[in-house]
């Protein structure tokens, strides 16, 4: 296989669905902000997304180049702790523990994501429009 095999519009594909699902998790982050009991118990934690990506080398397969999603991980980092005693899932000293999400993290990720995929959109247009304008030259 060589390169002139590859689509970069195939390529920029990966791409866009890769940083669609990071906007995914970035949202439900969001959503979950204040999220002090969850199905599996506690707080919600933060979730961060895995992208591997591929490089052109020799014997590579077509169908595996761009990047995809690898996985999608718990952030460790500690759960943010409100003294609240009030508050239902408040513990033993008043404490209630809240996720772990930074709102001015998530939205400069959120922002990262969306500078990415319109990146991976002007791919795809360029493509198109470089293909539209060899197919002007040759009816010429």
């Amino acid at each position: 296989m060589n390169i002139d095999s590859i689509s970069a519009g195939d390529i920029a594909v990966s791409g866009l669905k890769a940083q669609r699902a990071r906007m995914n998790i970035i949202a439900n982050n969001i959503a979950n902000a204040e999220t002090t009991r969850t199905p599996e118990g506690g707080a919600f934690r933060r979730q961060m997304v895995i992208l591997r990506g591929n490089e052109i080398k020799p014997g590579f397969n077509p169908d595996h180049l761009g990047v995809m999603v690898k996985r999608v991980v718990r952030d460790t980092s500690p759960l943010r702790q409100v003294f609240d005693p009030q508050h239902p899932d408040a513990n033993e000293e008043g404490y209630v523990s809240y996720p772990n999400v930074n709102m001015a993290v998530e939205m400069v990720n959120l922002i990262s994501a969306q500078r990415a995929y319109e990146a991976n959109i002007a791919v795809i247009l360029s493509g198109r429009q470089m293909k539209q304008r060899a197919m002007e030259i040759l009816q010429q």
